[in-house]
C-alpha cells in the first residue's frame, strides 16, 4: 500500500513539474528565460562551467567564423560551478525549448566532481536538477568512484534527499504566479544580455610566488598522462546526450579549456559526439598558460578569453571543414 502511494505521489508530482516553468534559480534562470524568449535567433550555443562563461565572447567568436565564410550567431550559456549532472540537466531543458536554427552545441568536457556538491548547504542550485534521470545519473557516478562505501551511501542519501526535496515542488505554485503574472522587481545585473552571456574576468593579481605556483602547477599536468577511458556511467551519459542533440538536428562538440587539473586531462572521444576540440596542452596552446593571460590558475581573464575565443573558433572552422 505504501508503496503505490509512493509510486502515485511520484508519477503525480512529475506531471505537476512538467507544466511549471524553469525553477528560479539565482542567476541560471534570467539567463534561461532569456534564451527562451531569443531561442530562434541563435544556430550555436555554449554550455559549461566558468570556464564557458568567462571564457568565450559570443560576438568576437561569430566574427572569427564569419571570416572563414560559416556564419553563426552564437550565446553563452554556461555558469559558474555548471558540470554533471546539472549541465545535462541545463542542455536537455534548452533543447526542450525547441530552437528552430539550432546547429551546434559546444559543451564543455566535464567529469562530475565529488564532494564539492554534497558538502554545501541545499539550495535551489543543488535541487533543481534532481529529478529521476539526472539523479540517476549521480548515483551512478558516485557508485563508479574510487571512494570508500561508506562515503559513496552518504553521497547517495545526499542525492535522494535532494530527488525528494524536488519532486514535492515545494513553492512551485507561487513561483508559477510570480512568472507568469508579475514582473521581476528585484533589479539584478544583467550586463551579461549585451555580451551575449559572456561575463568578463578582470586581470589578476599574482605575486612572484603565485607565479612560481601556477609554473609548478603547468609542469605537473604536463607530467600526468591523459585519462584514455571515461568512467562507464559518464560515456553512456555523452552517448545519451549526444543522441538529444543530434534528435534536436544540431551537432555536439566537447570542448576541454585550458586547465591544470589533471583529472580534467582527458583523451580524445570524438566517436561519443560530432567533434572533440582539447585545449589543454601548454605546449601547443603556451600562450592559454601566460600568467597575465589568467585571473587565477583556473579561469583566463578578458584578455586571456580573447585569445581562447579566437583559438576555438579557428579550431571549429576547421572541424567543420571536414564534415
Amino acid at each position: 500500500m505504501g508503496a503505490c502511494f509512493l509510486a502515485a505521489a511520484v508519477i503525480t508530482a512529475s506531471l505537476i513539474d512538467r507544466r511549471l516553468p524553469f525553477p528560479s534559480v539565482p542567476e541560471i534562470s534570467p539567463r534561461f528565460r532569456y534564451f527562451a524568449e531569443h531561442k530562434d535567433e541563435f544556430d550555436t550555443i555554449f554550455i559549461g562551467s566558468s570556464r564557458i562563461r568567462h571564457e568565450v565572447i559570443p560576438e568576437q567568436f561569430d566574427r572569427e567564423v564569419a571570416e572563414h565564410g560559416k556564419p553563426v550567431h552564437s550565446f553563452n550559456l554556461g555558469y559558474s560551478g555548471m558540470w554533471p549532472p546539472e549541465s545535462f540537466y541545463y542542455l536537455r531543458q534548452v533543447l526542450a525549448l525547441r530552437p528552430k536554427k539550432l546547429r551546434w552545441v559546444v559543451m564543455e568536457l566535464m567529469d562530475y566532481r565529488f564532494g564539492q556538491v554534497e558538502g554545501q548547504a541545499t539550495t535551489m542550485r543543488s535541487v533543481y536538477w534532481h529529478d529521476a534521470k539526472h539523479t540517476a545519473m549521480a548515483f551512478r557516478l558516485v557508485s563508479e568512484s574510487p571512494l570508500p562505501a561508506m562515503e559513496k551511501l552518504k553521497m547517495i542519501a545526499g542525492h535522494a534527499q535532494l530527488f525528494l526535496q524536488r519532486m514535492a515542488n515545494l513553492g512551485r505554485g507561487a513561483e508559477w504566479v510570480q512568472v507568469r503574472y508579475f514582473r521581476e522587481k528585484k533589479k539584478t545585473d544583467r550586463s551579461w544580455v549585451k555580451r551575449r552571456g559572456f561575463d568578463p574576468e578582470p586581470p589578476g593579481e599574482w605575486s612572484e610566488g603565485t607565479r612560481a605556483e601556477f609554473e609548478r602547477q603547468i609542469r605537473a599536468f604536463q607530467l600526468a598522462p591523459p585519462i584514455e577511458r571515461l568512467r562507464p556511467g559518464f560515456a553512456i551519459a555523452l552517448r545519451e546526450i549526444d543522441w538529444q542533440v543530434e534528435k534536436a538536428g544540431a551537432g555536439l562538440i566537447l570542448v576541454v579549456p585550458p586547465t591544470v587539473r589533471p583529472e580534467e586531462h582527458l583523451a580524445p572521444v570524438s566517436p561519443i559526439a560530432f567533434g572533440f576540440l582539447a585545449f589543454d596542452n601548454p605546449a601547443e596552446y603556451p600562450r592559454l598558460y601566460l600568467p597575465e593571460l589568467h585571473y587565477d590558475p583556473g579561469h583566463l581573464n578578458e584578455a586571456g578569453a580573447r585569445e581562447f575565443t579566437t583559438v576555438l573558433a579557428r579550431r571549429f572552422v576547421t572541424l567543420l571543414g571536414t564534415w
